[in-house]
């Protein structure tokens, strides 16, 4: 097997998907970032069916064609998230960027975690770019929405974890706190079967190319309205130059 640097291409044709609709504000005081922002309507929550899952295998068997565990270090996308951890002060390698573990997880043959058809079109896009991905039930935040470093006894229940210690770590907060996390998600805005209106966080490097991460948003944003029957939908960048994309 070669051995490369590089993760998967994002490159995608463009279709027209977005429309303007009321959005909640975002704040970036987190040095090194830029986020791009997806929200969208009337989705579907259900199990991942065949095509979705195929597209997720080929996928996953691009990926161990690409690279390596012991290479994995050596790639651009994963060099670029873990500075922009040790920008906020954390170490990338106790507590490992959530798409750095997926990545991770794929490269030594583990099975490809299966939650929802949502939540597994978010993973897929973590694994092909290399950057962590937030998907939250729209329903359950009270905006503005800050994307800063946890505050001193801040913590909550997480997925998978009973009890996740934020202080000094990255977190998304909403005006009831923080709901989210480049490392680990909350169960207050997890989405469930009951969820219908999406908000999605990608937390990109500031160096990153607005065009790359334009292309990234609208792989998941295609994938959201083939999978889960989005529409609705209203992207964003955020960050020093924050930008609304016209639309696709």
């Amino acid at each position: 097997m070669s051995v490369t640097n590089r993760l998967p291409d994002v490159r995608t044709n463009s279709s027209s998907l977005v429309t303007e609709t009321t959005s909640l504000d975002i704040q970036i005081t987190l040095p090194g970032v830029k986020a791009g922002i997806v929200e969208a309507a009337n989705v579907h929550v259900r199990s991942c069916d065949a095509p979705l899952a195929t597209e997720i295998g080929d996928v996953c068997t691009h990926l161990r064609s690409l690279c390596s565990v012991d290479s994995l270090p050596h790639a651009e996308q994963i060099r670029e998230v873990r500075k922009m951890f040790r920008a906020w002060g954390g170490d990338p390698s106790r507590y490992r960027p959530s798409s750095e573990a997926l990545i991770r997880r794929v490269l030594k043959g583990e099975a490809f975690p299966r939650v929802s058809n949502i939540v597994d079109i978010a993973n897929l896009c973590a694994i092909e770019m290399g950057w962590p991905y937030g998907c939250y039930d729209y329903g359950k935040l009270s905006g503005p929405i800050e994307i800063r470093r946890g505050k001193a006894n801040e913590q909550y229940d997480g997925i998978g974890r009973p009890l996740f210690r934020l202080e000094d770590r990255p977190v998304f907060a909403d005006a009831h706190g923080p709901f989210g996390s480049p490392v680990s998600d909350s169960r207050r805005t997890m989405v469930t079967g009951s969820t219908r209106e999406l908000f999605a966080i990608i937390c990109a490097p500031a160096s990153s190319c607005d065009s790359v991460l334009e292309e990234a948003i609208s792989r998941l944003v295609k994938r959201l309205v083939l999978w889960c029957g989005a529409n609705g939908v209203q992207t964003r960048i955020v960050g020093p130059a924050s930008i609304r994309l016209a639309p696709f």
